[in-house]
């Protein structure tokens, strides 16, 4: 009898399928050009598809069953907990990659395009409360805060008076379940949407990079990427969870990271690590629901590393004298607080922080980040890998520490 194939088996396929036609694509044709745009978007459009009724159906009643048995805030502490600790590691790392590797100086260029303005820490508390309550159901589409916010108090409702709010309870614990199994036919159905992301990305890549002066720059990002998934993660996991074998869990995570990766945006396979959480690891969905939401809003650490890394970048390009201490603890200090800012930037991490931090440092720097837009989106690919690696992991040593667990044999993984 046949096995069906894994879901990372197919989403490596349609990556090599989607390469291949952005290599035989000539560059000079604008309308093949326009219609892959079009089926890119379309594709991180369906892949985000379920993800908020998901969320907004499971949460409420992963925060009522974690408060019912006393369990919520200790979930929440120790997730915050992992959070700040690993956007300060992942952040130190960058730095001292960086600076130990002196990747070479890029030309500063004038006609490199503009990126995207990023909202600032007033926008985004203003976009928690919206005018109306029922903005936040339709609104959530690339900041799904408020939503998470919302679900939150919901769950605390329920538990206000639980002969009255039962039928609401049984009534979204069955929409949770309903949606998990629509998540999972658009997880499955992943591998395909996967070939017109990737034919977009590698297409747009080939546009931007044709000189070797982001060569050594990206070579340090890989470096930085092979340290952290090879050596840093496995560690943190193996110390934090039994002292086991870590990298079975991290092949667990492969497909969504790999999603993650082709696409550069963190919604796009948000939904299939949930299934490949509870499905491969038998993380149960209390677990799930909050923490990895959490983890994608607030604790986008590799992203932060990649982001430090850039910006070291900018300042060795603009400056001769190279990067002085000040300049390096500056960095550390700042790079972590710029993941509040993330949540909000999906599909473009990287470029968001690092346009945050050229504003915030000043001295003439605020248009750094120009420089490296040409490269955008192999750093913004290499920090939404990391993040989804890490959220998935972050909330298997929480759901470890909490007993929310199941754990299951690497020939059941999906």
């Amino acid at each position: 009898m046949l096995r069906p194939m894994k879901i990372w088996m197919k989403y490596l396929i349609g990556a090599i399928l989607g390469t291949a036609i952005a290599l035989v694509v000539p560059l000079d044709d604008a309308n093949l050009h326009g219609t892959l745009a079009f089926l890119g978007e379309l594709s991180i459009r369906i892949g985000r598809y379920a993800l908020l009724p998901l969320l907004l159906f499971s949460l409420p009643v992963a925060v009522f069953e974690l408060n019912e048995d006393k369990e919520f805030w200790r979930t929440l502490g120790r997730s915050f907990l992992f959070i700040l600790v690993s956007v300060a590691l992942f952040a130190l790392i960058g730095v001292l990659t960086t600076a130990a590797l002196q990747p070479a100086r890029i030309p500063l260029l004038s006609d490199t395009p503009q990126a995207a303005s990023v909202l600032g820490i007033r926008d985004l508390i203003l976009a928690i409360f919206p005018p109306s309550i029922f903005s936040v159901l339709t609104d959530s589409g690339n900041f799904i805060l408020p939503l998470y916010f919302l679900a939150i108090l919901l769950g605390f409702a329920f538990s206000y008076d639980k002969i009255a709010t039962k039928p609401v309870v049984s009534l979204f614990d069955s929409l949770s379940r309903i949606f998990y199994q629509i998540n999972t036919f658009f997880s499955e159905f992943l591998g395909i949407l996967v070939i017109a992301v990737t034919a977009l990305n590698v297409l747009e890549l080939r546009l931007a990079v044709r000189s070797e002066v982001y060569r050594p720059l990206l070579i340090v990002v890989g470096i930085e990427l092979a340290l952290v998934t090879l050596l840093v993660i496995p560690a943190i996991l193996y110390f934090t969870c039994g002292r086991k074998h870590p990298y079975k869990w991290l092949y667990a995570f492969l497909a969504p990271a790999f999603a993650a990766l082709v696409s550069g945006d963190v919604y796009f396979p948000l939904g299939s690590l949930t299934k490949h959480a509870k499905e491969s690891l038998g993380i149960r969905r209390r677990t799930n629901a909050v923490s990895l939401p959490l983890v994608i809003l607030f604790g986008r650490a590799g992203t932060a590393l990649v982001t430090s890394t850039a910006f070291i970048a900018v300042l060795s390009s603009y400056s001769h004298l190279g990067i002085s201490p000040r300049s390096l603890l500056w960095i550390l200090a700042t790079a972590p607080l710029l993941t509040l800012i993330l949540g909000a930037a999906p599909g473009r991490g990287a470029m968001t922080g690092l346009t945050a931090l050229c504003a915030l440092y000043g001295k003439g720097f605020e248009n750094g980040y120009l420089i490296i837009v040409p490269i955008a989106f192999p750093l913004i690919a290499a920090g939404a890998f990391l993040d989804i690696l890490w959220a998935g992991c972050l909330s298997l040593i929480v759901a470890k520490d909490t007993g929310h667990m199941q754990e299951k044999e690497i020939r059941f993984y999906i």
